[in-house]
């Protein structure tokens, strides 16, 4: 998605970005909020907003680029761009927008200048069936009207991820124990940390907590369960892997040995 609404921004016409002043070319973003991109855009304006403040309290003017610019790398796993013109009209373009949506709330900073705080730090734009849609700071009826149709999904959603947990539950058992047939000593490392999170921390051996890791899906909504599944699953081949390379050594292990280290071992047996 981001790499999509790169190419966005980079059809457009940004030449007459190198004649104008980097400051100037902030200000215009803000006051014009000339791009959106997708059904998608407010709730994303939102989460970046958020991820670009992260505990601060207001961000000053003379900040906000190289926070948006700190915001791209934890947000879209990238390495960290530079403050060109370009990226401070990206800048401006999502301030602009903080303000339009009354995500932002202009103030000024200790100095005197221009800043922006954050109105809710909790999310106010989610996405519902593909397109963004406001569930908080709405007028109070149709704020409570919203928290109960938000309950009423919550209920639904938890109803049919504790099924759905329960149809993928085999497939799961099967995957660890073809892992653990293969790879008796397989280990799960970092890249499982945020399902093992908080109950295990990597590398936690798989054979140790067997059958805590069959448990584990069936508190998680199903998007979450789906990835766990994914994940096992593609441990199964490299766990053959290794089994099948330990089966090798220790055939060339016994077929290096003497005749007297072969009957040796023999009598141990």
């Amino acid at each position: 998605m981001a790499r999509w609404r790169k190419r966005l921004y980079e059809q457009r016409d940004y030449s007459h970005l190198s004649k104008t002043p980097a400051p100037e070319v902030l200000e215009k973003a803000i006051a014009a909020c000339a791009f959106k991109g997708g059904p998608r855009w407010e709730h994303y304006v939102n989460r970046d907003l958020l991820a670009l403040f992260g505990e601060l309290q207001i961000v000053s003017i003379a900040d906000v680029v190289e926070r948006y610019l700190d915001m791209l790398v934890v947000t879209r796993n990238q390495k960290r761009e530079q403050a060109t013109p370009f990226n401070y009209e990206r800048t401006g373009n999502l301030v602009g927008w903080g303000l339009r949506l009354n995500l932002l709330e202009e103030v000024l900073d200790e100095a005197g200048g221009r800043a922006w705080r954050l109105v809710d730090r909790e999310l106010r734009w989610d996405v519902h069936k593909g397109k963004s849609r406001q569930v908080r700071g709405l007028p109070a009826g149709e704020q409570a009207a919203m928290d109960r149709k938000r309950a009423t999904e919550r209920k639904r959603a938890e109803t049919f991820a504790r099924k759905h947990a329960e149809k993928i539950a085999p497939e799961i058992k099967a995957d660890f124990d073809s892992i653990l047939k293969e790879d008796p000593e397989t280990v799960l490392g970092d890249k499982f940390a945020a399902f093992l999170a908080p109950y295990f921390t990597p590398p936690l051996a798989v054979h140790a907590a067997y059958g805590a890791l069959l448990e584990l899906h069936y508190s998680w909504p199903k998007e979450k369960q789906q990835l766990w599944k994914s994940s096992i699953k593609r441990e199964v081949f490299p766990a053959f892997c290794r089994g099948s390379e330990r089966l090798k050594a220790q055939r060339e292990e016994v077929e290096a040995m003497t005749d007297d280290d072969a009957a040796a071992l023999e009598d141990l047996i």
